[in-house]
């Protein structure tokens, strides 16, 4: 399930940066390019800022969604639901080129399992949302074709 979201996410996540990539003029285009044609290590950091705070910005509407549509579950103490969110602190950083020179990137992040329980329904969806799991993701991504992919 985790994984088909992701691609979900990043199929969304992809025809933005495309429809953002046609959107951009020719000559912006061109003033990009690096020495060698391509563009410079320190464009393709500045690529990568971005596509981490939109990687970031998917996960927050996921969790959003998530916090939406909790599965209640009936308990002999009442009711609890959990749902899955993010942690809003993430580390994005840029790696050594791999092997064959193609530039490659990681996304840290938590993902938290939180619970939401009451003696009804109602009560429980308005009660705090207690962490109860918490696990660190490591994303790897690479730069092709002048663009950050999963």
């Amino acid at each position: 399930m985790r994984t088909m979201l992701l691609s979900i996410g990043m199929a969304v996540l992809m025809s933005l940066s495309a429809a953002a990539q046609d959107a951009k003029p020719a000559k912006a285009e061109k003033s990009q390019k690096g020495a060698g044609g391509g563009p410079s290590d320190e464009q393709i950091a500045e690529q990568l800022k971005a596509f981490c705070v939109k990687w970031m910005g998917f996960l927050e509407t996921r969790e959003r969604d998530n916090r939406k549509g909790i599965k209640w579950e009936k308990q002999p103490s009442g009711v609890t639901g959990h749902f899955v969110g993010y942690s809003k602190d993430y580390d994005c950083v840029l790696k050594e080129r791999s092997s064959n020179g193609t530039p490659v990137a990681t996304i840290v992040y938590k993902e938290l399992v939180y619970e939401k329980t009451g003696a009804s329904q109602g009560e429980a969806d308005q009660a705090e949302a207690k962490v109860v799991d918490t696990t660190e993701v490591t994303e790897i991504f690479r730069y092709a074709k002048g663009e950050w992919v999963y």
